[in-house]
């Protein structure tokens, strides 16, 4: 990180705000291009879910090789000015990478869904078999998941 006292450096307060959060954009790559796309996801033990389709762009991204990122933004505020130079963004982000494995097992798959809606306070378990059999699951193991804040406030707990 460039500018080192943004970071929030509390590994519990950048996962609480991380499980604040409803989407997030996830960065994929297929081999040849970046493809990115926004998710509802839910986090846990160092690890995001996220469910979707068997097919498509997304699937096949993670089937090529698994490598992912993400960026959320937690809470943004615009700061306007006189001039352009003056106009910019106060802003706590998290951002992460890692490896994406699709989750195969219909046991596994519920337990994982029952972390993403946990994260949006909805109701867990009882997913039919069916669904559980055409809904693919994905967890991504974190490498890194960074905290930042824009403008740093010197002397803050949080940061």
């Amino acid at each position: 990180m460039r500018h080192p006292k943004r970071e929030i450096k509390d590994r519990k307060r950048v996962e609480e705000l991380l499980r604040s959060c409803a989407t997030l954009q996830l960065g994929l790559w297929d081999g040849e291009k970046p493809y990115v796309v926004t998710v509802d996801f839910g986090y846990t033990d160092n690890a995001i879910f996220f469910h979707s389709a068997m097919d498509g762009r997304k699937m096949d991204c993670i089937r090529a090789n698994g490598l992912a990122s993400f960026t959320t933004v937690v809470e943004k505020e615009l700061i306007r000015a006189e001039d352009g130079c003056g106009y910019t963004t106060h802003y706590t982000s998290i951002s992460g990478s890692g490896r994406a494995v699709v989750i195969e097992t219909p046991k596994a798959k519920a337990a994982a869904l029952d972390v993403i809606l946990a994260q949006h306070q909805g109701p867990t378990g009882g997913y039919p078999d069916n669904v559980l059999q055409r809904t693919a699951v994905v967890r991504i193991d974190l490498d890194e998941l960074v905290g930042k804040v824009n403008p740093a406030y010197p002397g803050d707990p949080q940061i």
